[in-house]
């Protein structure tokens, strides 16, 4: 999907919007979001404006998750401001009186925090990428350590913050396709976790069955010599309790 294809999506703009907008053809404006035709330089400015987006992201045809996620900030933000209202209700005080309440109620609030998670998940495993990528063996040992150290904290920090007491609003409605990416994030989430239970001296935890993937994670930490802790007996079946 190409930047500009995205985007549209992105800020829910049909085609036929953005062509009257800049008095243009939809067809036109199909062949340019799917990458068919690229924008003329005397138009990218427009479209850019347009949408108040760098004319970069507009050219591009794949955006990193990251790019995706901040403009999808960028329109959420954006829509907060247009639509955050005012909603009166009433309170009843302890004297049984009844007082007449406002609050100002965002119906952007609840996608908008997941998406200031989300960022802030995959900007962490770009840090981490960085890190398992680099090469360690041109730094002193000092500083080795000292960015293994400050990555593997920045990891666990973000980690402590989700409490699993927050999820999704009964009341927010999310497309399926919204659905999969919040699972996919979800995923990823659990995979660090995974490895930070193991390198700080964790077991292999399960309720009668191991979870392929922690167990081969964990074999693999252990074939590396990167953790010494050792397997269950019985690796077909266990309760957790045995191993604490």
């Amino acid at each position: 999907m190409t930047g500009f294809e995205f985007i549209a999506k992105a800020f829910k703009a049909p085609y036929t919007d953005i062509a009257k907008r800049l008095k243009l053809t939809t067809s036109t404006v199909a062949d340019w979001a799917s990458g068919r035709r690229p924008i003329p330089k005397d138009k990218l400015p427009l479209v850019s404006k347009l949408f108040g987006i760098d004319e970069e992201y507009f050219k591009r045809k794949e955006l990193t998750e990251v790019e995706k996620i901040k403009i999808e900030i960028n329109y959420l933000e954006r829509a907060s401001k247009r639509d955050t209202h005012e909603v009166e209700h009433t309170i009843t005080d302890d004297d049984g009186n009844v007082h007449e309440a406002y609050f100002w109620h965002n119906p952007h609030e609840g996608e908008l925090r997941y998406k200031y998670e989300e960022l802030a998940y995959e900007e962490l495993v770009l840090k981490l990428k960085g890190i398992l990528n680099h090469d360690f063996h041109l730094d002193m040992e000092y500083y080795r350590t000292k960015n293994h150290f400050e990555i593997v904290r920045k990891l666990a920090d973000l980690l402590a913050q989700d409490e699993g007491k927050e999820g999704i609003e009964e009341y927010e409605e999310i497309t399926e396709e919204e659905v999969q990416r919040r699972r996919n994030v979800s995923i990823k989430v659990d995979a660090l976790r995974s490895m930070l239970h193991f390198l700080n001296g964790g077991k292999l935890l399960g309720f009668g069955k191991i979870d392929p993937f922690e167990q081969e994670l964990f074999d693999l930490l252990r074939k590396y010599n990167v953790i010494d802790t050792e397997p269950p007996k019985d690796k077909r079946s266990y309760e957790p309790f045995d191993q604490v």
